[in-house]
């Protein structure tokens, strides 16, 4: 049986006051193997499910869950969006799918189709400031490796990054 042990909200900050606008909201389940499931949020707070599910490597050193979500699904808020774009299409051209498609369909992991350009878009954007908040909520019985794996890769973006203990508690 599978275990909700993160939640993982992209989105703008509002003009005034705290929290933010939710453009992305990732589910992270754990049973066997690792797993998001993510909704996309659309300006009349309507949501529609990405389709597939991202499988990151939560013991990959280092870890992408957070890099690659953004690159799969929100990439705009980037400072180097445009770069982004640009290794997305020659991705695309030269390999059959994008970032999203990697993602969710196909393989991240080192020596796939394709994965040069997503080691480098990964590093472009954790290089640049990245203008969109995060909010990641993690259950306190969540394993030690998706901790682990979260924390280090929200170190690595350059972007406002709200973190709490569990999804109820607001405490950072």
């Amino acid at each position: 049986m599978s275990s909700l042990v993160a939640v993982v909200h992209v989105g703008e900050p509002p003009p005034l006051g705290g929290g933010l606008r939710p453009a992305v909201v990732a589910h992270l389940y754990v049973d066997a193997f690792p797993r998001f499931v993510v909704h996309e949020v659309a300006e009349d707070g309507s949501m529609e499910r990405v389709a597939g599910g991202y499988a990151p490597d939560l013991d990959a050193d280092p870890s992408y869950p957070v890099t690659d979500l953004l690159l799969a699904t929100r990439r705009e808020p980037s400072s180097v969006a445009q770069r982004l774009d640009v290794l997305d299409t020659k991705a695309r051209a030269n390999y059959g799918s994008g970032f999203r498609e990697k993602v969710f369909e196909d393989d991240v992991a080192w020596g796939s189709d394709g994965y040069g350009r997503h080691f480098e878009a990964r590093s472009q954007l954790e290089a640049h400031r990245y203008e969109d908040r995060i909010a990641v909520g993690v259950h306190p019985d969540a394993p030690a490796e998706v901790r682990e794996a979260l924390a280090a890769n929200l170190d690595r973006l350059d972007a406002p990054v709200d973190r709490f203990r569990s999804p109820t508690d607001r405490t950072p």
